[in-house]
C-alpha cells in the first residue's frame, strides 16, 4: 500500500527517456527496453564481454587467471548507458536501479540458480565517498536483486578501507595498483561460501577481482558477479 502511494505521489520515471512510465507494472518503458544495448552473443564465457569471433571462448583479459568463476553484464557500456549511470550516481536517480535489477534477474536467473549462491554482496564505497554521495548504488542494486532472486544480501562482510582515486581515466596498470589493499573482508560464516558480487559497471574487472581476493581470504569458495553495464573487450 505504501509503495503504491509513493508511486502515485512520485510516479516512476524511465531511466532511458526520463519520462513517466505509462505501462502499469513496468519500471522501464516497453519501447525503451528495446533500445537498451543488451550484451549479445558471442561473449566471453568468463566475464560476459562481447567478443568478435565465435571461435574464441575468452576475451583478452580472461585469458589470464581470474579469481572469480564467472560473471555477466546486462548492457554494453555505451555513451547512452554511461549517461544513465552518471545520472544514478551524481544526480541521485537511484530509483532507476530497480528496473535494471529486474532485467538482470530475469536474464541471468538460470546462471545464478546453477551457481548455488548463498549471499549477494555489493562492491562497497569508502566511507568518505559514501558521506559525499549519500548512498551506494551497488548496495541498492544488491537489495533489489535480493528481492527478485530470493537470495539474502548483506554489506556486513566486505569493506573498502582505502579511499582510492576514481578508476575512470586510469590505464590498466594504474587501475590494477590503484586498488591494491583497497578491500578487506571479515571472516564469513560457514553458511556463506558461494557469493554473488554486484556493481554498476565492469570494465577491466579489477574491482571485482580485488573483491574476490578479499572474500576468498575470508573463507569464500566461489565468486560470481553481475553488473548493469560491461565494457568492451580488448581482444
Amino acid at each position: 500500500m505504501f509503495d503504491k502511494l509513493i508511486d502515485i505521489i512520485y510516479p516512476r520515471k524511465c531511466p532511458v527517456c526520463e519520462e513517466i512510465v505509462r505501462e502499469k507494472g513496468h519500471l522501464i518503458c516497453k519501447s525503451c527496453i528495446k533500445k537498451l544495448p543488451f550484451v549479445k552473443n558471442p561473449y566471453c564465457i568468463k566475464c560476459g564481454k562481447e567478443i568478435i569471433s565465435e571461435d574464441d571462448a575468452y576475451c583478452y583479459d580472461c585469458n589470464l587467471d581470474r579469481e572469480f568463476i564467472a560473471g555477466r553484464g546486462l548492457c554494453n557500456y555505451t555513451d547512452e548507458m554511461r549517461h544513465i549511470i552518471l545520472n544514478i550516481k551524481y544526480n541521485n536517480k537511484r530509483e532507476y536501479i530497480e528496473g535494471f535489477a529486474k532485467l538482470l534477474a530475469i536474464r541471468y536467473k538460470k546462471l545464478i540458480e546453477n551457481a548455488n549462491i548463498d549471499c549477494i554482496i555489493p562492491v562497497p564505497l569508502h566511507k568518505v565517498r559514501m558521506r559525499r554521495r549519500g548512498f551506494n548504488q551497488s548496495e541498492i542494486l544488491a537489495k533489489h536483486l535480493s528481492k527478485y532472486l530470493d537470495i539474502p544480501q548483506t554489506s556486513d562482510y566486505l569493506f573498502r578501507i582505502k579511499n582510492t582515486r576514481d578508476q575512470k581515466g586510469l590505464n590498466r596498470d594504474e587501475r590494477l595498483h590503484n586498488l591494491d589493499n583497497a578491500f578487506l573482508a571479515k571472516s564469513l560464516p560457514q553458511n556463506i561460501k558461494n557469493i554473488l558480487v554486484v556493481d554498476d559497471v565492469y570494465t577491466t574487472g579489477i574491482t571485482i577481482e580485488k573483491c574476490a581476493i578479499a572474500l576468498k581470504k575470508a573463507g569464500a569458495k566461489d565468486i560470481y558477479f553481475l553488473t548493469i553495464c560491461i565494457g568492451e573487450s580488448n581482444s
